[in-house]
């Protein structure tokens, strides 16, 4: 019913247009100018734009890839439902949140995205280290390398606890996985290149969408070189972390992915989304902290509806008191309500964290 009553949102335009362009021979990283879309928004790893082009080959529509989004949340659902090794309590009231919450709904249904394929691979990144499961640890690390750069983040980590395992002979999967990046950007060599450039010059940009780095814009205390020297110490404070065993390796992968991605000046709410979404695997939560969780991911929500389509019909006699207190996309209310989810998990995520526990490596 949400893909036949929404568009699926600006970013399957995007994936679609370049998707196209691969589709019929012509170089996604070289774009006209005068395109649908500027060059700098051809900035995905050479692997998902032949993955998306490929899909278009078999039915050219942008419903062929929210079909494919769609069976990636299907999959969530069956690994978490079925391979988790959680109680039955805590397995409903994930998926529950998961496949209904309107947050969610909003943000990776009505607004295709492929978030749903990078959180499939991150849910079974964590299986994989949870299990001890060295390879499939690395190949899925690789994969969402490959896919997204997103692996990138926590390959320190990995690297050192695949080093604790099996010292020396980490090497061997750490070269295989190495290799395969490489060779992902073989296709439209040297131009797939142009990816990482372009990336590099979103971190430029004035922040914008919901990014919580608005805030020190406001305050006028922002400068384009605060994105690249924030995600840089992150990455290193979560690495000093795991090193001297503060936090296990699944709690050092979600952190290296939220710092890498919480930094951004462009961070939407999707993408804000799939980096909270990683704290719910590591701890269970209360039933009054999921009820909390609930009503806050709902109110934002609601104001995603509103700062991308306004008040719905609905709710017109509010629509002056709404919008007062959800505004626009990049306006500090709607910073607000969307960073409200992840400071709230990670919130109870700390929280969860202060009795001691056994750590693992």
């Amino acid at each position: 019913m949400i893909f036949l009553h929404t568009n699926g949102g600006n970013d399957l335009r995007i994936y679609t247009y370049f998707a196209r362009l691969a589709l019929h021979g012509h170089n996604p990283f070289t774009s006209p100018a005068n395109g649908l879309f500027l060059p700098i928004y051809g900035n995905s790893p050479p692997l998902e734009m032949a993955a998306f082009a490929g899909l278009l080959g078999v039915h050219d529509s942008p419903m062929t890839l929210r079909v494919i989004f769609g069976l990636a949340d299907v999959a969530v659902i069956w690994l978490i439902g079925m391979y988790y090794p959680r109680s039955k309590s805590w397995r409903l009231a994930f998926l529950l949140f998961y496949a209904f919450n309107p947050f969610v709904l909003v943000s990776w249904s009505a607004f295709s995205e492929d978030k749903t394929i990078l959180f499939f691979l991150i849910a079974a990144w964590l299986l994989a280290l949870e299990r001890d499961r060295e390879w499939w640890a690395w190949a899925v690390g690789t994969g969402l390398a490959v896919f997204k750069f997103l692996g990138v983040f926590a390959a320190p980590m990995l690297a050192l606890w695949s080093y604790r395992k099996s010292r020396w002979r980490m090497l061997i999967p750490a070269a295989a996985a190495l290799t395969v990046f490489a060779a992902s950007n073989l296709p439209w060599f040297p131009h797939s290149l142009n990816a990482f450039a372009r990336r590099d010059a979103h971190l430029g940009i004035n922040p914008i969408h919901a990014s919580p780095l608005l805030v020190l814009a406001r305050l006028h205390l922002y400068s384009s070189v605060e994105p690249r020297l924030f995600l840089v110490l992150a990455i290193a404070a979560v690495f000093v972390l795991y090193a001297s065993r503060r936090i296990e390796i699944r709690e050092a992968v979600v952190w290296a992915l939220f710092s890498g991605y919480i930094f951004l000046p462009d961070d939407p709410f999707n993408r804000l989304l799939l980096i909270t979404l990683p704290f719910l695997l590591l701890v269970e939560f209360t039933a009054k902290q999921w009820i909390a969780l609930w009503v806050v991911s709902c109110m934002a929500a609601l104001g995603v509806v509103i700062a991308t389509h306004g008040v719905p019909h609905a709710l017109s006699p509010l629509a002056s008191v709404l919008r007062a207190v959800f505004s626009r996309e990049g306006s500090p209310q709607h910073v607000l309500w969307i960073n409200l989810v992840p400071a709230l998990t990670i919130g109870f995520y700390l929280i969860d964290r202060r009795p001691t526990r056994t750590r693992t490596t």
